[in-house]
């Protein structure tokens, strides 16, 4: 296999396997202030992007003292989607803390698939001035082999939802919500709000579900009697599924009751699985 670097090109033996990093700091000794750092690692064919963070987030949680996972959220690099990991672990007696971001792209075999991690470290917490230069690095980075849409996007398809879960976005607060069952979700959910629809609901397979109003909404400044309503199906085959909504959400507060939907990526990876 042709092999290429920035400084040579040539031929790489089969049995070896690309494990190359590239590393940018901001002095020669010692450790720096700020530092940017770019693996890569295969990804197998089945697994998806929100599956490889998981696995990820776990293999950092074994191999890092006091890792503390601060924040995870779905993001966007060279206009492939990506995921972004935020947390800290404790190293020499201090605590070091990592922004990393995972973007899936083509191997070098045809047909394989790899992950691209951009990590950026710093000795303290990130400053304002670090996330801004880390954030001008991911705005101007442009992939040389992004993955396809049809190898990057598992196929949608509209299934029975096989838990009970419903979910709620928030259009105006840009926020997710999952309740374990639609009766919840439609108690926790302001009416008049609803009746405005700044909110869409889904099933657990992410098929969109429509409020229907059994009791409506009073405006009356006498009464402010608030309303009642139910959910079902949409009946229109072409209605958006959550995973083709679920980039609008910024915000997601994790379900005590459910602890299987931690973060935003496991809902992916779960919506994408009930998909599959």
């Amino acid at each position: 296999m042709q092999y290429h670097t920035n400084s040579a090109t040539f031929e790489l033996p089969a049995p070896l396997k690309d494990k190359s990093m590239h590393m940018f700091v901001m002095r020669d000794d010692g450790p720096s202030e700020f530092s940017v750092v770019i693996t890569h690692a295969d990804v197998p064919r089945e697994e998806s992007l929100a599956d490889f963070g998981d696995r990820l987030r776990q293999e950092l949680g074994r191999a890092l003292p006091r890792f503390q996972l601060r924040g995870m959220k779905d993001c966007h690099v060279g206009g492939s989607q990506a995921i972004e990991m935020a947390y800290s672990w404790r190293k020499d007696g201090n605590f070091m803390h990592q922004r990393q971001v995972i973007v899936l792209v083509e191997g070098p075999v045809p047909g394989s698939r790899q992950a691209m991690m951009v990590a950026a470290t710093c000795l303290n917490a990130f400053t304002d001035e670090w996330n801004a230069a880390f954030d001008g690095v991911l705005a101007s980075m442009i992939l040389r082999n992004p993955l396809s849409a049809a190898a990057a996007a598992p196929k949608r398809k509209v299934v029975a939802a096989t838990h009970p879960y419903t979910f709620a976005l928030s259009a105006r607060r840009r926020s997710l919500h999952v309740y374990p069952n639609q009766a919840e979700a439609c108690r926790k959910t302001d009416p008049r709000e609803v009746e405005l629809e700044t909110w869409a609901f889904f099933d657990s397979a992410g098929n969109r579900l429509q409020p229907h109003f059994t009791a409506p909404n009073s405006y009356d400044p006498g009464l402010r009697n608030t309303g009642m309503y139910q959910l079902a199906a949409d009946p229109d085959p072409a209605a958006t599924t959550l995973l083709d909504n679920l980039h609008l959400a910024a915000i997601y507060d994790p379900p005590l009751d459910i602890p299987a939907l931690p973060h935003l990526a496991a809902v992916r990876s779960f919506l994408e699985q009930q998909a599959s």
